[in-house]
Formats: C-alpha cells, sequence, structure tokens
C-alpha cells in the first residue's frame, strides 16, 4: 500500500475509531469465564510509538521490534518501540518518543517524524499498563539500531499486513494456567498476537475505512466544540464547551495543490469560499467565527486550506462564558492574547500551513501582548485524539502553563498552554 496513502489517511484519523477484528480478543476455552480488561484509566501509565513510514519503494511499513528473550513480562513477543512513562516525561507524546530512543536509536529529527495521533488507550490485566499507542508519520525510512538488552531485532513491516482482510491464524495456548484461543498475524516470519495484534488491526482498520478519501472526515472540533482534535485545533472561544462535531460523510479524493500556502487576511469577500471550507469540514463551525476581516485565512490553489482567529485573553464576556483557571491571574503588563480557532484542512496537513497561521496570528497579537494562549485536553492518554494537537503546539514553542478544572471539554480537564510573543515595535 503506498506510503502516500497511508500519510493521508492517518493524518486525519477520526476520534471515534473503529475496532479491531473480534478475532484478535483472546477467548478462554477452559472456562466460560471472559476476559474483563481494566478501565482505560486505569494502570500503570505507558505509551508506545506506531512509526509508519516510507520503504524504499515507497510502500508503507511500521516499525516492530521483537522483544529480548529476557526482557519482563512480554519477553520474546513482538511489539511497538515503547515503555512505562518516567517521572520527566511530559506526556505519552515524549514517553513514546524516548523509549523509541533507548530501544531502537530513534532520531525523529533525521527521518523527519511527524505525531499525527493516537489508537484508543489499551489496558493489560496481565502486566497492569495503560498504554496509549501514538501515532506518527515519518518522511523517510528511519535509521535504526537495536539495544541488545532490550530488543532482539528490528522488523519493518508492511501495512497490508493488518488490513481487514490479512490473513488471521488461530492459535491456542496455555497462560497463567488459563487455556486461550487467539488470532495471530504472521508477519515477516513472526507472529503478532496480543495487545500489539489488537492494535494493529485498529490502525488496519482505520486505514481501510479511509482509503479513497481525500483525508477529510476527522473529528472537528471548534472554540465551543473540544480541543485537541488533529483537523481543527481550537481554544476557548465563548461559552464552556459543547458537544463534538461529529465527521462529515468522505468524499471523493482529489488532487492536492503542490506551491506553498498564501496567508493573509481575509475580506468579506472571502466568506463565500470560507463557507465552502467549513461545509467539508464541519457547518457547526460557522456560528462561533469573528467576521471574516478578523480572519486569517490559508490560500491554495485558490482554496481555503485553513483558518486562524485569536482575541484578548481580557476580552468583555458574558456572565454565563467562564474563563476558568481558577488562581490563575495575569498582570496588566502581560495582557496575553488567546488563539481562539486554528483550523486546517486535514488533506493538507504537514505542509506548514497550521505554523505559517500560527505565526500571522502570533505577529498580529504582539502589538500590545506579551504572549499567545491556546488549550487542548489535560489527559492526552485519555482521549488519544488530542495528542496530534498537544504535538503540534509543542513543536511550536507553546510550553504547559495550568490546568484548568472548571471548565471542562468533553468531560475533561482543559490545558492551557502559552507561547511567549516579540512585539516588533
Amino acid at each position: 500500500m503506498r506510503f502516500e496513502l497511508v500519510r493521508q489517511i492517518v493524518e486525519a484519523l477520526p476520534r471515534e475509531l473503529p475496532a479491531a477484528p473480534a478475532i484478535l480478543t483472546p477467548v478462554r476455552l477452559d472456562s466460560p469465564e471472559t476476559f474483563a480488561p481494566m478501565g482505560s484509566g486505569r494502570g500503570r501509565p505507558s505509551a508506545v510509538l506506531v512509526l509508519l513510514f516510507p520503504d524504499a519503494e515507497g510502500q508503507a511499513r511500521v516499525l516492530l521490534t521483537a522483544r529480548a528473550a529476557r526482557v519482563g513480562a512480554h519477553a520474546g513477543e513482538i511489539s511497538f518501540p515503547g515503555g512505562s512513562a518516567e517521572s520527566g516525561d511530559a506526556d505519552p507524546i515524549a514517553t513514546a518518543l524516548r523509549e523509541s530512543a533507548e530501544e531502537v536509536g530513534l532520531d525523529p529529527t533525521a527521518c523527519e517524524l511527524r505525531v499525527t495521533g493516537g489508537l484508543e488507550v489499551f489496558a493489560l490485566t496481565v502486566s497492569g499498563f495503560r498504554i496509549t499507542p501514538v501515532v506518527a508519520v515519518a518522511a523517510r525510512r528511519p535509521e535504526t539500531t537495536a539495544a541488545p538488552d532490550e530488543v532482539a531485532r528490528i522488523i519493518e513491516a508492511p501495512v497490508e499486513a493488518f488490513l481487514p482482510d490479512a490473513p488471521v491464524e488461530l492459535e491456542e495456548r496455555t497462560i497463567r494456567q488459563r487455556l486461550i484461543r487467539y488470532g495471530v498475524y504472521p508477519v515477516e516470519g513472526e507472529r503478532v498476537w496480543g495487545a500489539t495484534a489488537r492494535m494493529l488491526g485498529q490502525l488496519g482498520a482505520a486505514i481501510a475505512a479511509g482509503q479513497g478519501a481525500a483525508g477529510l472526515g476527522a473529528a472537528i472540533a471548534a472554540g465551543q466544540g473540544a480541543a485537541g482534535l488533529g483537523a481543527v485545533i481550537a481554544a476557548g472561544q465563548g461559552a464552556a464547551p459543547t458537544n463534538t462535531i461529529e465527521p462529515p460523510a468522505r468524499r471523493p479524493a482529489r488532487t492536492e495543490p503542490t506551491e506553498p500556502a498564501v496567508i493573509r487576511l481575509a475580506t468579506p469577500g472571502d466568506s463565500p469560499a470560507i463557507a465552502t471550507f467549513l461545509e467539508e469540514l464541519a457547518p457547526e463551525l460557522a456560528h462561533a467565527l469573528p467576521p471574516a476581516s478578523q480572519l486569517f485565512l490559508a490560500e491554495m490553489a485558490g482554496r481555503v486550506a485553513g483558518l486562524a482567529s485569536w482575541a484578548p485573553w481580557d476580552r468583555p464576556r458574558a456572565a454565563a462564558d467562564q474563563r476558568g483557571f481558577d488562581g490563575l491571574e495575569f498582570s496588566a503588563a502581560e495582557s496575553p492574547a488567546e488563539l481562539t480557532l486554528l483550523a486546517v484542512a486535514p488533506n493538507l496537513r504537514g505542509r506548514g500551513i497550521g505554523r505559517g497561521l500560527t505565526s500571522a496570528v502570533a505577529g498580529a497579537a504582539a502589538a500590545g501582548h506579551s504572549r499567545l494562549l491556546a488549550w487542548t485536553l489535560a489527559d492526552a492518554a485519555i482521549h488519544p485524539s488530542s495528542i496530534a494537537a498537544r504535538a503540534f503546539f509543542r513543536g511550536d514553542g507553546f510550553v504547559d502553563l495550568a490546568v484548568d478544572r472548571r471548565v471542562q471539554a468533553r468531560g475533561e480537564d482543559r490545558l492551557l498552554i502559552s507561547r511567549p510573543l516579540k512585539s516588533e515595535r
């Protein structure tokens, strides 16, 4: 399967992912008792890196490892690079990248790695881990070297091996005095089963569901929706967050423009094009937008590729519009600005459009403001869809500032992040 198509799909993963094939879930044969997985919020935090990259022929591959025979509860098994979170890890992204560097010598910069989102959190009852799968793409095949105490060998598996129509074989085994049957992917002479197989099965199902689309269909969030989704990163515009906007119907693929995006202030004459852009993403976003003349617009080949807006943090708000962040105050000298909207067409991500829009906002807000604020969900492990947003913001110079426990998004606390602004005056 061509890497370019896989890249487009995983850059627009919807919040509600398809389930992995049921045949991959272990079934007890010696008892009517079924396996009862832990809730996604329980267990020791850990993360793995689901890294997709092109081989020499441009086909999509995924990076796997065969664990060394003496490493922990999962010795000898096929797995993704990853492991337990440490105190210095800011989030699951940091855990996955640190562990990948330790286990296979992965250099994210050298292969131009970019985090695009995550799969569902997976809780293991056997070893007690709560695993966040961090999905990323690399522009080129990564150079890797196995750490001998942890990794016996490195496997570059073809993505086709995990699509819904890929072969799955059944095995039976006694584990901890329980006779179980489970599905196995036969890949490159290896047997992939357990949690890794189920994560790969979900990845394959998501890729299959996204085939033939132009990357549209990612869940959308506006300032009154939920921040932290991959397609639209929105900071609290308006009242407390309400419902997440569901994915629109997938549309036929179209040829992507190749020239750089032009970023400029929108004008009232751009309103029809902006309406078309929102119709493809989420019509519900329109009610939260400021006038066109207050929007920054990214344009490619005569089409809207992205939107951004900002406002002063201390702007007048309605009584019902809670600002949140109890105990967080800013001095008059700081006078922060707030990124109220950042939206990029999912099929055009990875081209610097989001960073260009953020830079335009930062340049405009720098006159009279010392920092730019934005927000995403506080717990990226519970909602892996916020992983891409957090990776984007941190790569753009934002740092954690405070957790909002009063105004929530999708029932979760919000994480306020900040980057300094430099005035040109």
